[in-house]
């Protein structure tokens, strides 16, 4: 990757000063497009950026509109239309993105990422490629947060290209990946004087890349979790009412009408070939990343489905929607399936101090959940070096580590399912 490298060498030759200059005006311009796309991909799309055309009953927008930060001062004309005070939120998205880009990349380049135990500095050309892959997750997590907010859903629009970057960031900066320390001597365990190295965090991780996942074996098991994601995208109905017989009868009849067309026929096999040729001519790099991205999707999305299908059965209503699956793929894709074990513990603890407080604030008792997987995945990234010298030691646990957690929603099932018996029993026997 020696454009890579190249470019990198470049960039830190300006001060850092001007980088962080330029990473904060380039961070409220993306920020501005962040703005565009939440409006245009929520539930109801909306007229409130200045991108779109603009309300009859106010003036027409000017290019001073698009200018980001400021340009909503003068939007603030439309409050009208919009709502008191509809121009704040977005302003604040554009002049936290322009802060975030600027303040995370003196983070990640100050090495605050890597485990105490890291001795070696990672090199410019790795620190940037991880600051790359992040900033590009976090505006999708952004976009993700305020759709969620809004219209209570997680559009395709979102998941679906940002899984897809993931892969292709796999292929085009390979040792991109969250730090973790090379060798046996993993956690302050080295020999005085040694010298310990990063590299990025990989399926594998507390072991070496085993030589059984470059062959064919793991290529089939990559093109199914390829495909298992594809299938789990496309339209279907899903009728669990009147026995197995007809849940199958729908399920195949929808899927035939509404996902066997040309677009998602066409995703199929342009997914089917990327895997192919990142096994093939990719190299041993590209294969470990492209493998590793699959195995944490997979994990990340199978572990929240568990969560919602049992949660949902224990409920009797649907307990989680299935844009929180499908965002958790995408966000698996790019940190791996280890730090998603994190993530399954933060997001239940953030989100219940959002519920209680927006409870007391508005009596709203609803909880849309993907915000607080994305505001745990965010926590999981920035303070990862720590998280690692605390928890990496479980990984040792080997195959029984992702095994338990897979389990837990079967736990969590049983325990809402106890709660719910108890309250129409005992406490709310009416409502029975």
């Amino acid at each position: 990757m020696d454009w890579w490298a190249n470019a990198i060498a470049a960039w830190v030759g300006l001060s850092l000063s001007v980088r962080l200059i330029i990473l904060f005006l380039i961070g409220a311009v993306v920020g501005g497009q962040l703005n565009r796309a939440i409006y245009r991909w929520t539930w109801v799309p909306k007229n409130i950026d200045p991108w779109s055309k603009s309300h009859p009953d106010v003036p027409p927008r000017t290019f001073f509109d698009k200018v980001p930060i400021f340009g909503w001062f003068g939007l603030a004309r439309e409050s009208n239309v919009h709502g008191t005070a509809h121009w704040v939120q977005p302003m604040l998205i554009e002049l936290g993105c322009g802060f975030f880009f600027a303040w995370y990349y003196h983070w990640v380049i100050g090495g605050e990422l890597a485990p105490v135990t890291i001795s070696v500095p990672m090199t410019a050309a790795a620190l940037h490629a991880l600051y790359l892959q992040h900033v590009v997750l976090v505006s999708f997590m952004v976009i993700a947060t305020f759709v969620d907010f809004d219209s209570r859903t997680i559009p395709d629009y979102v998941t679906v290209p940002g899984f897809l970057i993931a892969l292709g960031l796999c292929w085009v900066l390979p040792f991109v990946g969250l730090p973790i320390p090379n060798g046996p001597p993993f956690f302050g365990l080295a020999s005085v004087g040694s010298e310990i190295e990063a590299i990025p965090l990989h399926a594998a991780a507390l072991q070496a890349w085993p030589e059984a996942w470059n062959g064919s074996a793991a290529f089939a098991v990559g093109i199914l979790l390829a495909i298992g994601w594809w299938f789990a995208l496309c339209p279907k109905l899903i009728w669990f009412r009147g026995g197995v017989g007809k849940f199958f009868r729908y399920l195949v009849a929808s899927f035939v009408r509404y996902s066997l067309n040309w677009f998602y026929l066409g995703m199929l096999v342009l997914l089917v070939a990327f895997v192919t040729a990142a096994w093939l001519w990719g190299g041993a790099a590209v294969w470990q990343s492209v493998f590793s991205a699959l195995l944490g999707m997979a994990f990340a999305g199978l572990l929240i489905w568990l969560v919602r299908f049992f949660a949902s059965l224990a409920m009797g209503q649907e307990a989680m929607g299935f844009g929180d699956v499908t965002l958790m793929c995408m966000i698996g894709a790019y940190i791996g399936w280890q730090p998603v074990m994190v993530i399954f513990f933060l997001a239940p603890f953030i989100a219940c101090v959002f519920a209680v407080v927006n409870y007391l604030l508005t009596g709203d008792a609803y909880l849309a959940y993907g915000p607080y997987l994305c505001i745990g995945t965010l926590v999981s990234m920035i303070f990862w070096g720590r998280l690692w010298q605390q928890y990496g030691p479980l990984l040792s646990l080997g195959p029984w580590l992702p095994a338990l957690f897979l389990a837990l929603p079967v736990v969590l099932g049983g325990m809402l399912m106890a709660w719910v018996w108890i309250k129409f029993t005992f406490i709310y026997p009416d409502e029975a």
